[in-house]
Parts: structure tokens; C-alpha cells; sequence
């Protein structure tokens, strides 16, 4: 299976956004493009789960890990993401997950300026 891609909306400057749902597999993953001000967005009804940033910069050679939790039943939002440290090359931030996360998972990204 492919990892999965969320969509990033991107919140205005002033104004509303209505998020829309998203839901993630623990498959192969999920990834999401980052431009530095992007944050994600969990509301979790189901079991505590630990999901996995890939962390693309190496430090004194070695790469660190880091992990984030969420409670069972916690809503709550992790970010943003530093360009120089999450993303990819492809501009993307990847992250894996110990279980689904069937409710609502979203990327804002907060318009600058």
C-alpha cells in the first residue's frame, strides 16, 4: 500500500476554516507538504497512539527520533514543523503511526502576512 498524502488547507489571514475530515491507516504511513507553518491537527476517539516524525537532518552523524504521543480521547494540535529538520525533499513531512487514526486528522497552514 502507498503512504498516504493529507491535504493541507490553508487557514486565511483573517477569517474562518472549516476543517475538513481526514482519516489515517497505519499502512505505510502518511505524509503532508510543509511550508514551515504547517500544523496538524488530531481529534482522537479512538486508543492512545504514538505517531513517528521522520526527522531529515542528521546531527554529530546521527539522526534523531522523536515521537508524539496522544491520549486516548485528546484533541489537540503538534507543529509547526521546521522546514530544515521535517521535511523531505520533495517538501513533505512523513510520519507513521502505531494505529489508525479513523476520526479526524488535518494540516492547516497559516497564510503569512
Amino acid at each position: 500500500m502507498a503512504k498516504e498524502t493529507l491535504t493541507v488547507q490553508k487557514a486565511p489571514k483573517r477569517g474562518w476554516l472549516e476543517l475538513t475530515a481526514q482519516s489515517v491507516t497505519i499502512a505505510d504511513g502518511f505524509e503532508f507538504e510543509n511550508d514551515g507553518t504547517t500544523l496538524l491537527y488530531i481529534a482522537n476517539t479512538a486508543g492512545a497512539a504514538v505517531l513517528t516524525p521522520t526527522i531529515q537532518k542528521t546531527v554529530d552523524g546521527a539522526t534523531p527520533s522523536k515521537t508524539i504521543t496522544v491520549a486516548a480521547s485528546e484533541n489537540g494540535v503538534v507543529g509547526p514543523f521546521d522546514v530544515g529538520v521535517y521535511n523531505d525533499s520533495d517538501g513533505m513531512v512523513q510520519l507513521t503511526t502505531d494505529k489508525d487514526l479513523p476520526d479526524i486528522v488535518q494540516c492547516v497552514s497559516v497564510v503569512k502576512g
